[in-house]
């Protein structure tokens, strides 16, 4: 196993050129991170910029710790999304975990969609994940992540030790806009057996900070959306204090319909403040 000396980075800072599209303007990546080219998705003349990150490994094993920083100057806007799920790998030692750092910033009407791929908690595996937030009070956000207790495929189901999340969110002068912070149990989880875990295993989170959006109609067009009358998927969603916000749980039976509604979300957010749709991204 690799020892906790190994530390991984990634950089990344975006800028905008002449023709007001937002481009790479610094990155720096080491071993096993790589981030794909810029893609334009909405045509060459679109501001909005694609990229994927790139984990060239196997996954997260014991004693990774991986640092990754982002940086979106004045009318930048991005999607970054990952090539594939992330794999935690079996830590049978006691004390072993994987970790995961994001440090993220938001200058004057930067707008960051990061959608990343599912993480799946294998037999053993620990995870620990902090994400660190400062954005200016024009910026947009909107953050999702999906979690999956163990290789549901194998029958692998709560098998791993633990999977521990913390977001902070900040303005620029890091003054405190609101924190979320989530403990998931995996062996010693009481609750593993219960109806809801069982019929719904694959658990989703998402916010969305939007300065600019009447926060009751977005509700109200999420609430009647067809996800909310099926009986494979349970959402809930409320509004976040201290910023226009709005937070989203999520239950499912299956990762594509998790999938599926964090994209007629985020294509709802879109079609509120004029923009295109997502474009079919391939994996």
């Amino acid at each position: 196993m690799r020892s906790l000396k190994y530390q991984h980075h990634l950089e990344l800072e975006l800028k905008t050129n002449s023709a007001c599209q937002t481009i790479c303007h610094r990155q720096y990546t080491t071993y096993p991170l790589r981030l794909s080219p810029l893609f334009r998705l909405e045509g060459a003349k679109c501001n909005r910029a694609y990229i994927y990150l790139i984990n060239t490994s196997p996954g997260l094993l014991a004693g990774d710790k991986l640092s990754l920083s982002l940086q979106l100057a004045e009318h930048t806007n991005l999607y970054l999304t990952d090539q594939a799920a992330t794999k935690v790998h079996p830590m049978p030692e006691i004390g072993q975990k994987a970790a995961v750092n994001y440090q993220i910033v938001l200058n004057d009407y930067a707008s960051l969609e990061l959608v990343p791929e599912p993480v799946i908690l294998y037999e053993n595996s620990v995870l620990e994940q902090n994400i660190l937030i400062k954005l200016h009070s024009t910026a947009r956000l909107f953050l999702s992540e999906i979690i999956l207790p163990g290789r549901l495929a194998k029958d692998e189901y709560y098998d791993f030790n633990y999977y521990w999340n913390r977001l902070k969110v900040t303005d620029l002068k890091s003054n405190l806009l609101f924190v979320d912070a989530s403990r998931l149990l995996g062996q010693a989880n009481r609750f593993e057996s219960n109806k809801l875990f069982t019929a719904l295993p694959i658990m989703g989170n998402a916010i969305a900070v939007l300065p600019d959006i009447d926060l009751q109609l977005l509700i109200a067009q999420l609430e009647d959306s067809s996800f909310n009358n099926s009986q494979t998927m349970e959402v809930a969603v409320s509004i976040l204090p201290n910023c226009n916000g709005i937070l989203i749980r999520a239950l499912a039976t299956k990762t594509l319909m998790l999938k599926n509604y964090f994209n007629y979300v985020l294509n709802c957010i879109r079609a509120m403040t004029k923009q295109s749709p997502i474009p079919y991204i391939a994996k």
